[in-house]
């Protein structure tokens, strides 16, 4: 009896032990690794924020300074705001764009570039979290006196340095004067760069106190305000041929194009210089796409290479039979020139100064607006024969693989570009 109660004791323990090691088992899971137990680790939800509240704009001008102040107040439900993003859109872009990110303690900002009194501007407010974003409904913002000549639509400032290489500006004038940093009196107003002679400048450089932005604790002046600046430049004219690169625009080579992309076409010529010249100093300071922002701190610093342009220079857009075929039986789409008498805006061939302070040839090329099909395109860049600038090497983009997106160099006066329009 004694043996038979002792294997009996035995037994027990036995099944004992063996239905603790299969609860274990199931309450924490069959890893391995040494006798260690897993668990899953569960993700906290976070509440997105709720609307923000009085959301209101106010506008004003001053002294020449269009400004829209944008207020707020924190949301009064949902989770705790992390950043507050600002989205502005006109009434000739209707698409919201980023505008720039502010801190959950903001409650305002003061939007001064880039305003005009003849188009309505739009502000979106988004409250941010981990949990997403909840946003206003839009708020208005419009200037009285549209249309009475007042000039506060301010264009961008030139900040690199640049040779009018024909000695004709980009307002089609010939360059009369000379380039000073200091001295209103020898401006020149027939270079098209700003000041233009509607701004009655007095001084230049001119940065106004109400233009600025500060970041990393470095105070900027905006561009597309009325503070005005200009790089360096000169009448190259006299100088001989000025030998250059040509670089496309990023976009044709970076983005995957389709028949409802609006497509930007830019090209720059830029040259290395003998002596250098004074450009200022640059920066993005908040925004995206056609709403970026770009200032100065108002230094200047010497460079080394300057962007030229040639009065003579035209565009051309042609339809290819195929990738790398002949443009010829695909057919012509398009050909201007500058200054062929047509009207500013998208689709017309142009000269202008882009947000960062350079000289860049631009076209905008609407393909739903113009029913532009599938299929592949050559872009070509020429020189006429009065132009005194000649190419001598095209810059070869480091994105895309694609090899009809590849910069060709046909000669001094011609470069072109093949691209893919996809459905």
């Amino acid at each position: 009896m004694k043996m038979i109660q002792s294997r009996s004791k035995k037994f027990v323990s036995i099944m004992a032990v063996f239905f603790a090691i299969i609860f274990g088992i199931m309450v924490n899971g069959c890893g391995g690794g040494g006798g260690t137990t897993s668990t899953t680790p569960t993700t906290p939800t976070v509440e997105a924020p709720g609307i923000p509240t009085s959301f209101a704009v106010q506008t004003s001008a001053v002294g020449g300074v269009l400004s829209a102040e944008l207020i707020w107040q924190a949301p009064t439900t949902g989770g705790a705001v992390d950043t507050y993003e600002l989205y502005k859109y006109t009434s000739t872009s209707t698409t919201p764009n980023h505008l720039i990110s502010l801190p959950a303690t903001a409650d305002g900002f003061t939007d001064n570039a880039g305003l005009d009194r003849c188009v309505i501007t739009y502000y979106v407010l988004g409250a941010k979290n981990a949990g997403g974003e909840t946003r206003t409904l839009p708020i208005k913002a419009e200037f009285s006196g549209c249309g009475t000549g007042e000039v506060d639509a301010y264009g961008n400032n030139m900040a690199s340095a640049l040779i009018f290489a024909d000695g004709i500006g980009i307002s089609e004038e010939v360059i009369t004067g000379v380039w000073t940093e200091d001295n209103i009196s020898l401006v020149d107003y027939n270079t098209g760069l700003r000041p233009v002679i509607e701004e009655n400048a007095s001084e230049l450089p001119y940065f106004d106190v109400n233009t600025t932005y500060v970041l990393g604790g470095v105070t900027y002046y905006k561009q597309k305000t009325i503070s005005t600046w200009q790089g360096e430049w000169i009448d190259g004219s006299g100088l001989g041929e000025h030998n250059v690169t040509a670089k496309w625009g990023d976009n044709l080579i970076s983005q995957t194009l389709t028949t409802q992309s609006v497509v930007r076409i830019e090209m720059v010529f830029t040259k290395a210089l003998d002596t250098n010249m004074t450009a200022y100093n640059m920066v993005s300071l908040y925004g995206e796409k056609d709403m970026e922002i770009y200032g100065t701190d108002g230094n200047t610093t010497s460079v080394d290479t300057a962007f030229v342009f040639t009065a003579y220079a035209g565009l051309k857009i042609e339809r290819l039979d195929a990738l790398g075929g002949d443009p010829v039986l695909g057919g012509l789409v398009d050909e201007q020139t500058l200054f062929d008498g047509g009207p500013d805006g998208p689709g017309q061939f142009a000269a202008e100064i882009n947000v960062a302070g350079n000289l860049v040839y631009g076209y905008v090329w609407d393909l739903p607006g113009n029913n532009i099909p599938a299929g592949a395109y050559r872009i070509t860049f020429t020189l006429g024969q009065d132009s005194n600038v000649i190419i001598g090497d095209v810059a070869v983009p480091d994105e895309g693989e694609n090899p009809y997106t590849t910069p060709v160099l046909d000669s001094p006066t011609q470069v072109h570009i093949d691209i893919i329009i996809n459905e």
